[in-house]
């Protein structure tokens, strides 16, 4: 299986953002005249306060990292290097769900203009995000060998060549 860097974050931001629109729809009330819809077992009030990236998306996220792992060859005196941009990957997973958690739960009160303002701050998050793995990626970048250069720089050209950025536009 072959993707980028690049894929794997959109992926997971594509992930994440789907996941609290499903998390939106079950948190929903029953339709009327519907009474084979069940409400979800817990409400959205007995979550916790500060919201997590669930199991699956963590799985997804460690899944990726792995990936990246292996392709990039990343040697033990590396990991010194590898585990802030891992890291980063993690918490940007975890911000970017909480950003979609956040317009997700507000979305049945927006007006067309609200959603779009949303939508822009939820865009901005995650620039913000991607701009901090640049220095954790650079970092990591700088330690590797001029061959697990050459194979970074081929998962990062892939990506342009497929023409994913267009996807998620």
């Amino acid at each position: 299986m072959r993707t980028s860097f690049r894929q794997t974050i959109f992926a997971t931001t594509a992930i994440l953002g789907l996941s609290g629109f499903a998390f939106a729809a079950a948190a929903a009330p029953p339709a009327a005249g519907n009474p084979t819809v069940v409400a979800p077992a817990s409400s959205p009030a007995a979550a916790p306060a500060k919201p997590v990236v669930r199991q699956s998306q963590e799985s997804t996220v460690e899944q990726q990292i792995a990936d990246l792992h292996a392709k990039l060859k990343i040697t033990p005196a590396q990991q010194a290097q590898w585990e802030p941009f891992a890291q980063a990957m993690r918490d940007n997973a975890v911000a970017i769900d909480q950003a979609f958690q956040g317009r997700v739960k507000a979305l049945p009160t927006m007006t067309a203009a609200d959603n779009v303002k949303s939508y822009a701050q939820l865009s901005a998050e995650h620039a913000k995000e991607m701009q901090k793995l640049v220095p954790a990626f650079q970092a990591l970048y700088d330690t590797m060998s001029d061959s697990q250069k050459v194979v970074a720089d081929q998962v990062f050209r892939n990506d342009a060549k497929r023409g994913a950025p267009a996807k998620h536009s």
